[in-house]
Parts: C-alpha cells; sequence; structure tokens
C-alpha cells in the first residue's frame, strides 16, 4: 500500500517523535495484530516452515528495521563495488517495489522503472552487476544462481522474507532518527522490535549523532549533478546562491534538502510518496524557472526525451570511515572466496 506524501509527512513527524503521541494511540491496536503476525513469521521460520530456499553461494541481507531512508540502497551499491575491488562478483536481488513485473527478472541496464522499479534499475545502471526482481525473492535468488555466475547474493531488503536463507545479516538505520517511538508499524516506523536487531552481524549507521544506535558509521555524500537530457557534470557548487527545485521521493526526503542545502543551494523542496513519479511536464511548469534536482533514485524514471536541460540527477556515494569496516568487508570476502556449501 502507498500513502500520499501528506499522510507519510503526518506519520513519519509522529512516528520519530521520542514517544508515542496521541494522534497515534487509535493504531495502537493495530500494531498489536501487526506484531502477532511478525512473531508467528519468526516461529515459523525457526521451525523452517516452510523449508527456505538455500542457494549454493552465501546470502546476504541489507535491510532494515523499519521504514525506508536509512541509506540501504546506497549502501547495498557501495557493497557491491566493495566485493568486486577484492575478487568477489555479487549479484543482488530485490523485490522491484514501483515495478508492474512479479519476476523473477533480469533488470536491464536500461531497464524501465515501470517494469522493474526504481531500486533495482539504479542498482544496475550504478553497478552493472547482474539485479533479479521478483515478489518471492526465492524465486529470484534461485533464477540468478541458474543463469548468471556469482559468488555471492545480496538481497536489497528482504530481512523479513524468510524464504530466503540468509549467511549474513546487516541492518541499516538512519542515525539521525534512530528507531522512532520504538513502535511497531502503524502505531511506529518498525517493521520489527529494536532489540531484533541483536541478531544481525552488523548494524549501519546512517549519519550517526550524539545518542545514535551503536555499529558501523557511514555517510552518504554529493559532489556532482548530472543533466538528465544530455548527462553533462556539473560540481554541486555551480548551483551555490541559487533557487533550485528539490525533488526527493525516498523513505526520509528531508536528509536530501538538507544535503543540497549544505553546499550552499537555496532548496524549494518538492517531497513526493516513495517511489512516486511526478510528469515531466509538471516539473517544468514550477516557477521561478530555476534548476530541477532530483534524488538519482528518482532520475532514473524519466528517459532523456522527456527531460529539459533544468533536470539534473544527484548522486550520493557512501563514505565510510574507519579501519574495522574495510576489515570486516576483507574478512566477509575472504570466506566468500573459500566457501564450500
Amino acid at each position: 500500500m502507498r500513502l500520499g506524501p501528506g499522510i507519510e509527512g503526518f506519520l513519519a513527524r509522529r512516528w520519530y517523535a521520542s514517544h508515542l503521541t496521541p494522534a497515534l494511540y487509535p493504531l495502537v491496536p493495530l500494531a498489536g495484530l501487526y506484531g502477532l503476525a511478525s512473531v508467528t513469521r519468526q516461529t515459523l521460520a525457526a521451525l523452517r516452515l516452510p523449508a527456505p530456499y538455500r542457494p549454493p553461494v552465501p546470502v546476504l541481507i541489507v535491510g532494515n528495521l523499519g521504514v525506508g531512508g536509512t541509506g540501504k540502497t546506497p549502501l547495498v551499491i557501495w557493497l557491491v563495488e566493495q566485493f568486486r575491488d577484492r575478487g568477489v562478483r555479487a549479484g543482488v536481488v530485490s523485490r522491484g517495489h514501483g515495478g508492474r513485473l512479479a519476476g523473477p527478472a533480469l533488470v536491464p541496464a536500461l531497464g524501465s522503472t515501470r517494469d522493474f522499479g526504481d531500486e533495482p534499475v539504479l542498482i544496475a545502471r550504478r553497478t552493472g552487476t547482474p539485479v533479479v526482481i521478483g515478489r518471492n525473492r526465492a524465486r529470484a535468488a534461485r533464477w540468478l544462481c541458474e543463469h548468471e555466475a556469482v559468488d555471492l547474493i545480496v538481497s536489497d531488503d528482504g530481512l523479513q522474507h524468510y524464504r530466503l536463507a540468509r549467511d549474513v545479516e546487516w541492518i541499516t538505520v538512519d542515525g539521525s532518527r534512530g528507531w522512532g517511538n520504538r513502535w511497531l508499524l502503524p502505531a511506529g516506523p518498525l517493521r520489527e522490535l529494536a532489540a531484533q536487531a541483536g541478531r544481525a552481524d552488523a548494524v549501519w549507521i546512517k549519519g550517526p549523532v550524539p545518542g545514535s544506535p551503536g555499529g558501523h558509521p557511514f555517510h552518504l555524500a554529493a559532489r556532482q549533478a548530472v543533466r538528465l537530457c544530455d548527462q553533462d557534470t556539473r560540481a554541486l557548487r555551480h548551483f551555490a546562491g541559487q533557487t533550485v527545485h528539490a525533488v526527493a521521493g525516498i523513505g526520509h526526503p528531508d536528509s536530501f534538502f538538507g544535503l543540497l542545502a549544505t553546499h550552499g543551494l537555496a532548496v524549494r523542496p518538492h517531497p513526493i510518496a516513495d517511489h512516486e513519479k511526478l510528469p515531466a511536464a509538471v516539473l517544468q511548469s514550477w516557477r521561478p524557472e530555476a534548476p530541477i534536482l532530483l534524488t538519482e533514485k528518482d532520475a532514473v524514471k524519466y528517459v532523456p526525451e522527456e527531460c529539459s536541460d533544468r533536470m539534473w540527477s544527484v548522486p550520493v556515494e557512501v563514505s565510510v570511515s574507519g579501519k574495522s569496516s574495510a576489515l570486516m568487508i576483507d574478512e566477509l570476502a575472504a570466506r566468500i572466496r573459500s566457501w564450500n556449501r
């Protein structure tokens, strides 16, 4: 179920308060039902009912306990590139949110987000690695192993998809928002209780601030913009001092608007629902006739023919500091190279 940006914003402001606000009290019974369903799924998974599919190569899940906005997809892209540098070829499976295909299906580099979803298309374009979408991730993983030579399967999300066996679990969390009010959906932002983070092999914290959950810190950095109609590239500082329209259909749109503001841009924010696409004609009708900067996830929804020279994509890169994270990747890559099912 997709929510409009107004409803998403209303809930997010209350979900990420320090406590359960009165406006969410009517949702508490639904959160109880959600929790019961979650515990039932986990119990059945522990009993292996039904038996999960275990691929012939290791599976690494990159997911989150709550709703989006945790930097999960940029971290998947970074992870695939890190493993490639270490001689490990990773393939990716994803549900394909926002796409109309049920899958399993291989995502072409120039695939349509209307068919495959925005995040899988973005990962395929950025990494060049095989990306397979499927509402059933176990079937997607099986298809990937049967048709592509990969050493590792990375699941973009799927922490709660127990039909696919996993060998490593990574959890991502937004350091500025943490676990919010710690309530389950829909009274809070969590799909599972925060205590479940203890089962993960690693917790990755996007943009940690004092009071963030403990884990491996990472930041998202943006340095340039790419014009959609001709791929011309400009440094973000080129737009400093200008008024720009900023479009973000991600889990935490304010993070994108804030990122642009740090480069000296005067931002007119346009948050939209996650996975939504605004018609290009609507974007181009905005006044003043200023540059339109989109997240890379939103930009992949537009083909060059429908773009004006006002429309720019802003790619983000994961920045990781500290030797412990690099050492963990090194050790994991060594385990994968010596893997024997």
